[in-house]
């Protein structure tokens, strides 16, 4: 029987893709898992990120990404918010894996943990009624294998945002909301175009913010 690991990247960005990663190891091979020692991608550098993801992939068991696209979440978001959306996004990559799993840990996107363990089995269905389900906050931490979900899903989603900026032929900067490359990007498209690219999650506050600023200048 396997234990899998899951975790997401790219939840707060205005940006690209969130991604969700799972990765399931047969129980008795964990070990191996924590002896490439890794840890939360938040506190690992690109390029350790891009090492460790090579050593993740090659373990014996497998892996499964679910990609939300902006568009998909700029759909799903006028009608669920965004832990539930999440929800179905970490069942699917947990079925994704196509094997019988006996424990699953993942990072909780509910500020109830136990909340989003119960919910969370609950959408796996009959099939996984004797499967645990663990959901914890900073799961990143204190499961390597939920660790290694989250350095696939940070690669991953960077991957995806290197292609973003190559085919836009423009670099946006990290995505995020607190980055002022980010924002005079968002800012400068819209003032152009009076839109914004596809890439974009018109759906976050963030850009009512910026149109509602550009507008009110118009006024003046």
């Amino acid at each position: 029987m396997h234990v899998c690991g899951v975790d997401e990247a790219g939840r707060g960005p205005v940006i690209g893709p969130l991604v969700v990663a799972s990765i399931s190891i047969p129980e008795e091979k964990l070990n191996e898992i924590e002896s490439i020692q890794v840890k939360d991608s938040k506190k690992l550098t690109a390029k350790k990120r891009k090492e460790l993801y090579s050593e993740i992939i090659n373990l014996p068991g497998k892996y499964y990404f679910k990609i939300l696209t902006p568009t998909f979440l700029n759909k799903q978001m006028k009608k669920y918010t965004l832990n539930h959306i999440e929800l179905l996004a970490f069942k699917d990559a947990i079925l994704g894996l196509k094997l019988p799993i006996k424990k699953a840990i993942c990072d909780s996107c509910d500020v109830d943990s136990n909340r989003f363990s119960l919910n969370l089995k609950d959408s796996l269905g009959e099939a996984f009624s004797s499967c645990e389900v663990i959901a914890s906050h900073k799961a990143e931490d204190k499961f390597p294998i939920v660790a290694a979900a989250s350095i696939l899903a940070k690669v991953k989603r960077d991957d995806l945002i290197k292609k973003i900026e190559e085919e836009a032929g423009i670099s946006f900067g990290s995505g995020y909301p607190r980055d002022p490359k980010t924002i005079n990007f968002l800012k400068d498209y819209y003032k152009q175009n009076n839109s914004f690219p596809d890439f974009v999650r018109t759906e976050w506050k963030t850009l009512d913010n910026i149109k509602s600023s550009i507008s009110q200048r118009k006024l003046c």
